[in-house]
C-alpha cells in the first residue's frame, strides 16, 4: 500500500509539472527553441567534440629563440615581446555542484544530492519563464563563492603597496590596475597600456568586472573588457558552452549584481567575439589564434577594422587575460621550454589566481611560420598561485 501511495503521488506531481512546462514553452516558442538548441548543441559536443584532444608538438619552443649558449645566437632572429597576465575566473555554479573543491569529502557528498536538486529546479524555473539566456549549467555563472573570490582580487589590488613587492611584481600590478607603463617603445597607439580581454564565458567576464572594479570605476577612455572566443575553455562540458551570440550583446547572469550588469552593458566590447566555439575547434587552435592576434597587424591602425582582432590587440604591448584553468595550463605546457620545470605545467591556477609572464614571437626565416615562447625567467605568480 505504501509503495502504491508513493507511486501514485509521484505521478500526481509529475504529470502537472510536465503539462505546465509544455504550456509555458508553447507560450514562448522563441525562448523554448533557443534552450532546446543549446541542449542539442551540448550533446553534440559531448559526443563528437575533441576540444581537449590534440597532437602535442614535439618541437621545443626554445629552439627557435636566442638562448644563452644556444645554437641560434649567431642568427639574426627578430623577437617581439608582449606582457601577458592570466587571471583565472572564480568558482562557477557548475563547479559548486559537481566539484569538491576545497570542501571536505564528507561535506561534498552530503550536499551533492541537494545541490543537484537545486540546480535542476533552477534550470527548470528558467525554462518555464522563457529565460533562454539564463542557466545554472550552460555557460555557468559565478557561484557565491566565486563572487567572493573575484572580490578578493579587487581587495588584493587595492591593498597591495608596490613598495612591498619586487620590481617585477610591481610592474605587473601597475599594468593590471590600468596604469600606463613609462615607455611606449614602438610609438603605437595605446602600446603602454594594458588591455583587458576575457573569455566569452560569463564566469570569466564577471570575474574581470568584479576584480577590476577600481580600474573600471575610473572610466578610463576606451578601457573596456574585450571579449574573445579564442579564450573559451577547452572542455566538452555544458558549462563551457557560450550563450553569447556572435558579435552581439552580452547578457549578465542571475548571479550578477546590478553593478556588474551595468559593466556588461557599458564597459564590455563584443566586436571580436565570434560566439560559441565551433565543433571542429580545439584548445590548441584557439591558443594559436590568440597568439596570432597579439602579434599580427603590429602597428597598423585599427580604425575601420572593428572585427580584426589582430589589428586591435597588436596595438597593445600588455594584455590582461581572464580565462580558464585547462586552457591556461595547456598554454604553459605548449609554450614554455620543454626542459623548464614549473608547477604551472602540472597544476591549475587557483580560482582568482594571477600569473604574469612575457610572451615572445618570431618568424622562421625559411618558412615564415610563427613561433611563440614564454620567457621562463619572466614567469611570476602575483596572487593565489597554483
Amino acid at each position: 500500500m505504501s509503495f502504491s501511495f508513493i507511486q501514485d503521488g509521484t505521478y500526481g506531481i509529475t504529470r502537472p509539472l510536465i503539462l505546465g512546462t509544455v504550456i509555458c514553452m508553447l507560450a514562448n516558442p522563441k525562448a523554448a527553441k533557443a534552450k532546446l538548441v543549446l541542449i542539442f548543441q551540448t550533446f553534440r559536443y559531448l559526443l563528437l567534440s575533441k576540444d581537449k584532444k590534440w597532437k602535442k608538438g614535439e618541437e621545443d619552443p626554445a629552439s627557435f629563440f636566442p638562448t644563452p649558449g644556444g645554437a641560434n645566437n649567431d642568427q639574426e632572429i627578430v623577437v617581439k615581446r608582449k606582457t601577458v597576465i592570466f587571471l583565472r575566473h572564480g568558482e562557477s555554479t557548475w563547479n559548486d555542484t559537481f566539484n569538491k573543491g576545497d570542501r571536505k569529502k564528507s561535506s561534498f557528498l552530503l550536499g551533492f544530492v541537494p545541490g543537484i536538486i537545486l540546480s535542476l529546479a533552477t534550470e527548470w524555473y528558467f525554462l518555464v519563464l522563457g529565460k533562454s539566456d539564463e542557466s545554472w549549467f550552460f555557460d555557468s555563472p559565478l557561484s557565491k563563492k566565486g563572487i567572493s573570490q573575484a572580490e578578493g582580487i579587487a581587495k588584493f589590488l587595492r591593498e597591495t603597496d608596490p613598495k612591498d613587492v619586487t620590481p617585477q611584481e610591481a610592474k605587473f600590478l601597475r599594468l593590471i590596475k590600468g596604469e600606463e607603463t613609462e615607455t611606449k617603445a614602438s610609438g603605437k597607439n595605446g602600446s603602454g597600456k594594458c588591455v583587458m580581454v576575457s573569455s566569452n564565458l560569463r564566469r570569466a567576464i564577471s570575474t574581470c568586472a568584479i576584480g577590476m572594479k577600481d580600474r573600471l570605476d575610473r572610466k578610463i577612455s576606451n578601457d573596456k573588457i574585450l571579449v574573445l572566443q579564442e579564450l573559451q575553455e577547452a572542455s566538452i562540458n555544458p558549462d563551457a558552452q557560450s550563450i553569447a551570440p556572435p558579435f552581439g550583446k552580452l547578457v549578465a547572469s542571475f548571479m550578477d549584481s546590478e553593478e556588474i550588469k551595468n559593466v556588461y552593458a557599458n564597459q564590455t566590447d563584443a566586436r571580436l567575439n565570434k560566439g560559441n566555439k565551433e565543433l571542429k575547434s580545439n584548445g590548441l587552435i584557439r591558443m594559436k589564434a590568440f597568439c596570432k592576434m597579439l602579434f599580427d597587424g603590429d602597428g597598423r591602425n585599427e580604425e575601420n577594422n572593428d572585427k580584426n582582432g589582430s589589428i586591435v590587440l597588436a596595438n597593445y604591448d600588455n594584455v590582461l587575460c581572464t580565462g580558464h584553468s585547462y586552457w591556461f595550463r595547456a598554454f604553459f605546457q605548449t609554450y614554455l621550454p620543454r626542459n623548464f620545470q614549473h608547477v604551472c605545467k602540472t597544476k591549475k591556477i587557483v580560482n582568482g589566481g594571477l600569473v604574469g609572464f612575457t610572451l615572445c614571437h618570431t618568424k622562421v626565416k625559411t618558412t615564415g611560420e610563427d613561433k611563440y615562447m614564454i620567457d621562463p625567467s619572466s614567469l611570476t605568480v602575483l596572487y593565489g598561485g597554483f
